[in-house]
């Protein structure tokens, strides 16, 4: 179930659960004892399945974001600052990655790509390195040019 889907039951679900209450204050208002109690028992039913729905999608966010390595972790540092991922177009908080695609002669470079877009698309890191171990891969680099010159 989409997340709009379920927003939508949820709020047929509030509607139906003001209807049985406001059946259940009219039966006791009126003294008619059985319409208070069937729409008592509908009222809960309702509250219940509303509550169930909730619970669902909570945990299949939970693990959605459990499976997906690109999220970030409860303990990890996250700035609130708001990036427009390249490939989605969502507007997303932190973190967000540079990637390059490339398939055959077509290519694009995405400075700015969600974590969800990354599980999507099955990326998978090759190799994190340091700013410092970049550098000396840089400087290393220049030498190995300068003496082939």
């Amino acid at each position: 179930m989409r997340n709009s889907d379920a927003n939508i039951a949820i709020d047929v679900l509030n509607k139906l659960i003001a209807q049985e209450l406001e059946a259940a204050s009219a039966g006791m208002r009126f003294g008619d004892r059985p319409l208070e109690e069937r729409a008592s028992i509908r009222y809960h039913a309702y509250l219940t399945a509303r509550d169930e729905i909730r619970k669902a999608l909570a945990d299949a966010v939970e693990e959605r974001d459990a499976r997906n390595p690109f999220q970030c972790q409860r303990d990890e540092l996250v700035t609130q600052d708001m990036h427009t991922c390249d490939l989605c177009g969502r507007r997303v908080s932190s973190p967000v990655y540079a990637v390059h695609l490339a398939y055959m002669d077509q290519a694009k470079t995405a400075s700015e790509v969600c974590a969800d877009c990354m599980w999507r698309l099955k990326f998978s890191p090759v190799r994190a390195i340091s700013l410092d171990v970049y550098r000396l891969f840089e400087q290393w680099r220049l030498s190995q040019s300068e003496a082939d010159e």
